[in-house]
């Protein structure tokens, strides 16, 4: 019998290495060929990050994540960051939040309840559109510090 996820006995009773993790394909509708990486110059234009008990803590991982030569004059992604907040705390409250983590000013951000999860706790998305100034950033990284930078 194979442990899940770990290694096997062999029939000499020494352990299997476990096998490779599963490749990711890439698909473009229309082509055959899911193989291999994607094509150069490959978009999107929205990022969905939907754990609101953590997502806005990763909001760090945008800042300098683009290149600006490969991405050239395309619109930036509009970012859905989901996130629950406090009965006490206000839409600003939530925005100055995710500047914390992301380690910069979130322009024209749009805030909208998603549901009531439970007294005190409400679902919200936290959406805004990256801004050159943080997707081609080119200091030092703040990766490192998960914890937010608020006035609190």
């Amino acid at each position: 019998v194979a442990a899940v996820g770990g290694a096997t006995g062999g029939a000499d009773g020494k352990r299997k290495p476990k096998p490779a993790k599963p490749v990711v394909k890439w698909a473009v509708k229309g082509l055959d060929d899911d193989e291999g990486e994607p094509p150069a110059g490959a978009i999107f234009d929205h990022v969905t990050m939907n754990l609101p008990a953590s997502a806005i803590e990763f909001l760090d991982v945008f800042k300098g994540a683009f290149d600006r030569e490969v991405w050239g004059s395309r619109r930036l992604p509009t970012i859905h960051c989901y996130t629950f907040k406090r009965a006490t705390e206000t839409y600003e409250d939530v925005v100055r939040r995710g500047e914390g983590y992301l380690g910069a000013k979130i322009t024209d951000p749009y805030v909208h309840e998603v549901r009531d999860v439970a007294p005190n706790k409400i679902m919200l998305c936290l959406t805004f559109t990256l801004t050159p100034d943080v997707a081609f950033w080119e200091g030092e990284c703040a990766a490192t510090n998960k914890r937010a930078r608020t006035s609190e």
